[in-house]
């Protein structure tokens, strides 16, 4: 029996590269996607997988049909391709608007729903990424938020739907993750020393961690996980109390 197949997209690079070496160092036929093709080479090659460059609002079944002519079955699907347009809310336009909707959200359900009858064959799995500025809203982020919390509701209306059909369908929300789009942040010693003395781990995450929790969704060790959201940030996401003002801590 050979590997099983999953299809990464935006896979060229940051967190969808750290989903991809991990899956392949678990034993997965990796399917790198990109929009940047020479990205999506360079990643398939460095983990022994299958560039499918291609940009996933144009034709996800056309996407799709491609990854199962690779090894002839698809066994899960990884959603992780996203965009971010900055701006005041007041201020987005209807492009940007647009475009953030068709790649973080709509572009993620087309391709769910062109993998399930394949995925349905093989008791396959879906694991979306969402972000926990799904919950927690990114000021100057224009519609992210707004599209990620779509994610998160696609994601548990998908396992309801689709679980009687036998497949999974999960979540992965990140925090601060370390990737080279916020390495301008991370670059300037002080913002880092800050951004890494909020988090109760005390330390921004890697790409590697978040692929690990992907790769036991996607595991039979989660064979009874469906429906889930799980936040990968270091505990950031429950410090919200602990930025208030607080009287002094009395002394024993």
């Amino acid at each position: 029996m050979g590997k099983p197949t999953v299809l990464v997209t935006g896979g060229g690079a940051g967190i969808g590269e750290g989903i991809a070496q991990v899956l392949a160092q678990r034993g997965w036929h990796v399917l790198v996607n990109d929009i940047d093709a020479p990205a999506a080479a360079r990643v398939a090659q460095a983990v022994g997988g299958t560039a499918l460059p291609g940009d996933i609002r144009t034709d996800p079944g056309a996407l799709i049909s491609s990854a199962v002519a690779v090894s002839g079955a698809l066994h899960a699907l990884v959603n992780n391709a996203g965009i971010i347009r900055r701006s005041a809310l007041a201020d987005t336009s209807e492009a940007d608007l647009d475009l953030v909707y068709e790649v973080n959200l709509k572009g993620m359900v087309r391709l769910a729903q062109a993998a399930l009858p394949h995925l349905q064959l093989t008791g396959g799995a879906v694991v979306n990424i969402s972000s926990i500025a799904a919950d927690n809203p990114q000021p100057g982020a224009g519609f992210y938020s707004m599209s990620k919390a779509g994610v998160t509701a696609f994601t548990r209306h998908a396992a309801q739907e689709w679980g009687p059909l036998g497949v999974r369908v999960n979540a992965v929300a990140p925090g601060l993750i370390r990737t080279a789009m916020a390495e301008a942040v991370y670059a300037i010693p002080e913002l880092h020393e800050k951004r890494r003395l909020m988090m109760p781990l005390r330390r921004i995450g890697t790409p590697i961690e978040l692929g690990k929790v992907v790769a036991f969704l996607l595991s039979d060790d989660a064979s009874y996980v469906s429906g889930q959201v799980i936040a990968v940030d270091g505990g950031f996401s429950q410090t919200l109390i602990s930025h208030l003002p607080h009287p002094p801590t009395p002394t024993p």
